[in-house]
C-alpha cells in the first residue's frame, strides 16, 4: 500500500506498537511524525526511518498537555505542511484489582488514554479539513471488548476511547475524516511481558482461536491498511487484531473436548 502523500503524526511511537505502527507507514512511503514523551526514544525511531530511506521528524510530546499538542501539531506543519493520518497510540497503564489502584494512576490513565486521544484529534481536525479529509486510527485493546479481570481500569480507558471512536466518526464524516479503532489483544512488548510470565502467555495462546500469539507486525499492518484507499469506507470501526481471542468462548481444543465428554 503506497501513502507517498500522506503525513502521518504517530503518539507513543518511541516503541512498542507505535514503533512498529510508525515503520510500518514509513516504509509505505508516508511522512511521519514521531511524536512520544520519551524524546531521546523518539530521536532514535525518526533515525531509524531516515536510515531506511523514509522522512521523519522526532517531536516531545505529552499527549495530556495542549500547549505541548499544538507545539507538534505546529511543527508538522511547519515541517511537512499537512496532516492526513493521526495514530492515537500513547497510553499510560497499570493493571490490578481496583481496590488497589491509587487514584493517582487513574488520572495519568485518563489524561494520557482518554483525554490525551480527545486532545490530538480535536487539533488534527483543521489540518485534516484543509488536506481534504484524512483517517483518526485510535489504538485500542479487547479488553474493552470482553471481560479480563484486573484490568478494569485500563479497559474503562479503552471502552471510552471505543466510544469516542464511534461519536467522532459521526461527527467527522462530512469532513472527509474517517476515525476507526485498532483492539489488538496482548503483544510481546516491554509493557506486556512485565504483567504476563510464560504461563499466561500460553494461556492467552490456547484461548485464541488461531492458536498463536500476534505480534507488533500484525497489528502494523491492520493500522496500515485502516490508513490506506483500501479502507476508504470504514469508519467507526473497532477492528480486533486478537487472532479470535474475544470471541473465544471457550479455549480451542480443549474445552470442547470436556463438553463432548459431559454430553455422553
Amino acid at each position: 500500500m503506497t501513502l507517498s502523500s500522506d503525513v502521518a503524526l504517530v503518539t507513543g511511537a518511541a516503541q512498542g506498537l507505535g514503533r512498529a505502527i510508525a515503520l510500518a507507514l514509513a516504509n509505505s512511503g508516508c511522512r511521519i511524525v514521531v511524536a512520544d514523551i520519551n524524546a531521546a526514544g523518539a530521536e532514535q525511531v525518526a533515525a531509524e526511518i531516515s536510515v531506511a530511506g523514509g522522512d521523519a521528524l522526532a517531536v516531545h510530546l505529552d499527549v495530556s498537555d495542549v500547549a505541548s499538542v499544538q507545539a507538534a501539531m505546529q511543527a508538522t506543519q511547519a515541517r511537512f505542511g499537512k496532516l492526513s493520518i493521526l495514530v492515537n497510540c500513547a497510553v499510560f497503564a497499570k493493571y490490578g484489582p481496583l481496590a488497589e489502584v491509587a487514584t493517582d494512576v487513574l488520572d495519568r490513565m485518563f489524561a494520557v488514554g482518554l483525554k490525551g486521544a480527545l486532545l490530538m484529534t480535536k487539533a488534527a481536525v483543521e489540518p485534516m479539513r484543509k488536506a481534504g479529509g484524512g483517517t483518526v486510527i485510535n489504538i485500542s485493546s479487547v479488553v474493552a471488548l470482553t471481560g479480563i479481570a484486573y484490568s478494569s481500569a485500563y479497559a474503562t480507558v479503552k471502552g471510552g476511547l471505543d466510544a469516542m471512536t464511534r461519536a467522532l466518526a459521526v461527527e467527522l464524516g462530512p469532513m472527509g475524516i474517517r476515525v476507526n479503532s485498532l483492539a489488538p489483544s496482548a503483544i510481546p512488548s516491554a509493557m506486556s511481558n512485565s504483567n504476563l510470565d510464560a504461563n499466561g502467555w500460553e494461556e492467552r495462546r490456547r484461548r485464541t482461536a488461531l492458536g498463536r500469539i500476534g505480534s507488533q507486525d500484525d497489528v502494523a499492518a491492520a493500522a496500515l491498511f485502516l490508513a490506506s484507499p483500501a479502507a476508504s469506507f470504514l469508519t467507526g470501526v473497532v477492528l480486533p487484531v486478537d487472532g479470535g481471542f474475544s470471541i473465544a468462548g471457550m479455549v480451542p481444543g480443549v474445552d470442547l473436548a470436556t463438553v463432548g465428554r459431559t454430553r455422553g
